[in-house]
């Protein structure tokens, strides 16, 4: 064992015994994300992965039991896991092994989940700290490829990895310094940095430029890809331009939306004014885009298990869009609409439902945005009402650039107004009811009003929801539906009637507009055991339409997603069956693979195939992309379509990310067609700089998200501000999710891209910063991200001295002679206090002292107690460069000399 560990276990040996003599609480028990960690049950833990030291201060705390809680994020970080902590919603998400299975935490829901597996969270398994979130030993090895055993008597932790590791594949990578500075700090709270929303502020934009000669547009293309993001009127304003292959601009969009997560004026949670989208009703019309606003006071993140959910976000040209609920492949995007993904009418089940959403961009990159989504029966609390609402004119964008294209290709009623409004109010803790008001124009052309009346509640144990419409033109609806988890299956299962010709657009298909006589429909989503430790998700819809004129439809769909080995596989069926004159059955499937081979490839694959009426292969497409160390990457692509001419293609790319962007060359060609293309693509940020007061180009996403800008200085006078004089701080790294920049010589640095979630964290680093002893501030920065919007962080550096202080008395025949025990404090101009005890020989050392003037005083009770008294006043001085000075206080007993 290290010196340097010995002196720290006996620290806090010491430390240990000392606080239970003074009687300090023992610490709080794990499993409450409103527990304290409290430091006399730290523990720094030399940590070992196959008898590799990855390092000798790892902070973990030791519970009642001896058992052992340790940082997940501290952790992860030394074996180099694609893992998030994030503390703000006591959640851990991430993906593990070369299949990229996801692991998530949710400390608020007490459940965790890993290998499709559902995972209480016990009593004693997790508890969330300042900076870090700890999980008892246990839960971790269900959650991580790893066997840990901890040696109490020796403060070790030693890992076996089950899979290799990506710290094993990148050696290289133990170098970074610093990887675990601040860990014992980690009870630290974070820097809150404050971004107020402003009247107006400085728009960012993320830009993709295009050119190329491509056979298909008959010669040279060139096209652009605008978003900007900004505050506007107390709001974030979001927009979106688009052009064709000859550089007309052909679609925009412009939204002005603010959220408030606690609640803002009258309630509301949300609201939108702009290209928004107008809500649905439980039977009617459904959720459509619309030139117009929408408001809501529903809670932000939680559903009824009733409502189908909608989920939309960016989608810039090149990058795929995959969807997982609850670990399993729903759906996938790769065509933007509007310059935006949109998944519609997404069933959820009851409960905690893990929404994921994974972006793979044209050049090997790769995000994940997770949502926790709790659902239940749509009951609110007794008094409680949620109101929801829209208005505007419905499929019609605010600026439209293509009317030629909406008047002849749109949807029936493009352009008319679509209204909606719900409301909903406990009756009871058992009860809810619901009104729902609507008029549009359905997909038939027929202008509906629509009336909604529905009553929720519980019973037996299962959710229940009961509606009734009814129209202008006398149709009406009624529907019955039912929600539960019998023996761990999640259901829902809903069946309408209808009469007079009642269109019901929010049935799975919508009905195409054709009136209903009635729908039915069900989901399961289970787990089924694959071992103790490990499940396959299972998830199937079905359900069936009857119309009017006397046909009908059957359809159904079955999903599962697992991990084989270093592959995470996806396979699915659809099965749809048409009666009447053009009735047709139609069985098709599709398998994907996907892996990330040695922690370098990322390999793609998805096979498409028919098995009804004809067996047959549709398509085929893989995708290989290769980092080639941290600035080049390459991209590799074959499709094969086995229908009519059977199409086949290859692509090929090379990406250099540059600071300033990204730039491809690349280039495809199809065959027998024989069309080809080459071009050269550039995607960046233009992001203004406030501190620099210049826009600046980086990498895409400083328009789509949060941006920080951070000035470092050397606060010599402890105000919190650069002041005239005071030195910036070179070298600081600052990190959040995939990003990283450094301090420059004028101690700024601009961190872009950081997402739009409820909040974003920035980790901070200053290893590499020429700073000597000094005060540092948190080393975690968190704020509230908005798209396009700079937050401005100011993180002043105190350089820290020391001063050495002998506390004596005079004897009777004039010597002097050191005072043990004298407790003493130094208090500095501002009121700041540093208290001390004096060795056996009379000295004291106070460190980590800012620069300024201090006045040296005995404890008043000790004082007043012995009746000594400083025979002059002392005061002493530590100046900026760290320096301090030496100082002797001469104490007399009741005024005279001893």
């Amino acid at each position: 064992m290290s010196r340097r560990r010995l002196f720290f276990r006996d620290l806090l040996v010491a430390m240990s015994l000392l606080t239970a003599c003074l009687g300090t609480s023992s610490p709080a028990r794990a499993g409450s994300p409103t527990a304290t960690l409290v430091d006399d049950r730290l523990l720094l833990v030399e940590v070992t992965l196959d008898r590799l030291s990855l390092t000798d201060a790892l902070p973990a705390y030791q519970a009642d039991d001896g058992s052992l809680v340790v940082p997940v994020g501290a952790l992860t970080r030394l074996l180099d896991l694609d893992v998030r902590v994030q503390i703000a919603e006591g959640r851990i998400t991430g993906n593990i092994g070369e299949a990229r299975r996801p692991i998530m935490v949710d400390l608020s829901s007490g459940e965790a989940r890993a290998g499709g597996q559902r995972i209480p969270i016990g009593a004693g398994d997790a508890v969330a700290g300042a900076n870090d979130i700890f999980l008892s030993l246990g839960l971790l090895q269900r959650l991580l490829p790893l066997n840990a055993v901890f040696d109490t008597s020796a403060l070790t932790l030693d890992l076996q990895a089950l899979e290799p590791l990506p710290v094993q594949e990148r050696m290289s990578r133990l170098g970074r310094s610093g990887a675990l500075r601040g860990l014992g700090r980690a009870e630290e709270k974070p820097m809150e940095v404050d971004s107020p929303i402003e009247l107006l502020s400085w728009p960012s934009f993320d830009v993709t430029l295009e050119t190329g000669t491509d056979t298909r547009a008959g010669g040279i293309a060139y096209r652009y890809d605008v978003r900007a993001g900004s505050d506007l009127l107390g709001a974030g304003l979001q927009t979106w331009v688009s052009s064709d292959n000859r550089g007309k601009p052909t679609a925009a969009r412009v939204l002005l939306e603010q959220r408030y997560v606690e609640g803002g004026p009258l309630g509301l949670t949300r609201l939108s004014v702009g290209d928004t989208f107008v809500p649905t009703l439980a039977l009617g019309p459904r959720s459509v885009s619309a030139r117009g606003f929408s408001f809501s006071s529903a809670p932000l993140g939680q559903a009824s298990v009733f409502e189908r959910t909608d989920l939309r976000g960016e989608l810039p040209v090149g990058h795929d869009i995959e969807l997982y609920i609850n670990d399993v492949l729903a759906a996938a995007q790769s065509s933007p609409v509007q310059g935006r993904y949109e998944f519609t009418d997404v069933p959820l089940t009851r409960g905690v439902n893990v929404v994921r959403i994974v972006d793979y961009g044209p050049h090997g990159e790769r995000s994940e945005t997770v949502r926790v989504i709790t659902v239940g029966g749509g009951q609110l609390a007794a008094g409680q009402t949620v109101v929801e609402g829209g208005i505007g004119q419905q499929e019609f964008p605010v600026l439209n650039l293509s009317p030629t294209a909406i008047d002849t290709g749109g949807t029936p009623g493009a352009g008319d107004l679509r209204a909606a409004l719900n409301v909903t109010h406990g009756f009871s803790e058992l009860f809810t009811g619901a009104l729902g008001l609507a008029t549009y124009t359905a997909a038939t052309g027929d202008r509906r009003s629509v009336i909604n009346l529905g009553l929720r509640g519980s019973v037996l144990g299962m959710a229940v929801d009961v509606n009734a419409a009814r129209d202008q033109k006398n149709g009406s609806g009624y529907a019955l539906a039912m929600a539960g988890k019998p023996l761990g299956v999640a259901f829902t299962a809903r069946h309408s009637e209808y009469r007079g010709g009642f269109i019901d657009e929010t049935t799975p298909r919508g009905g195409y507009g054709r009136a209903l006589t009635r729908s039915s429909e069900a989901t399961l989503d289970w787990t089924l055991p694959l071992g103790a430790d490990r499940g396959l998700p299972l998830s199937m819809r079905a359900a069936r339409d009857e119309y009017l004129d006397g046909t009908s439809d059957l359809y159904g769909t079955f999903r599962t997603s697992a991990a084989f080995g270093s592959f995470f596989a996806s396979g699915g069926l659809d099965y749809e069956r048409s009666s009447g004159a053009a009735g047709a059955e139609r069985l098709t499937g599709n398998l994907s693979l996907s892996t990330y081979a040695a922690y370098a490839w990322q390999i793609r694959s998805s096979l498409d195939y028919e098995l009804v009426p004809d067996k047959r292969l549709r398509s085929l497409a893989v995708t290989v992309d290769r980092s080639i160390g941290e600035d080049q990457a390459l991209r590799f692509g074959y499709g094969r379509s086995f229908s009519g001419d059977g199409d086949s293609s290859v692509e090929a790319g090379l990406n250099f990310r540059l600071g300033a962007g990204d730039l491809t060359l690349g280039g495809n060609y199809s065959w027998p067609r024989g069309d080809w293309h080459v071009g050269v693509q550039f995607s960046f940020s233009l992001v203004r700089n406030p501190l620099r007061r210049q826009y600046t180009l980086r990498r895409s996403g400083g328009a789509s998200g949060g941006n920080l800008a951070l000035q470092a200085f050397l606060d010599d006078n402890a105000n919190g501000r650069l002041d005239e004089g005071e030195m910036p701080v070179s070298g600081v790294r600052l990190t959040g999710g995939a990003r990283e920049e450094t301090t420059d010589a004028s101690g700024q640095a601009l961190l872009t891209g950081l997402g739009y979630g409820p909040s974003a964290r920035v980790a901070v680093n200053v290893d590499e910063a020429d700073i000597g002893s000094a005060d540092l501030p948190p080393e975690s920065l968190s704020f509230l991200p908005r798209q396009g919007k700079v937050a401005v962080a100011a993180y002043p550096i105190s350089p820290v001295g020391e001063a050495m202080v002998h506390v004596q008395t005079r004897r009777s025949n004039g010597t002097l002679m050191g005072l043990s025990s004298v407790r003493v404090r130094l208090m500095s101009v501002n009121g700041v206090v540093h208290e001390a005890v004096t060795e056996y020989d009379g000295s004291v050392l106070f460190e980590r002292l800012r620069p300024g003037t201090y006045v040296l005083e005995l404890d008043p009770d000790q004082a007043g107690r012995l009746g000594m008294s400083l025979a002059t006043p002392v005061r002493l001085a530590v100046f900026a460069d760290g320096a301090g000075a030496d100082a002797d206080a001469l104490v007399t007993f009741d005024g005279a000399a001893s």
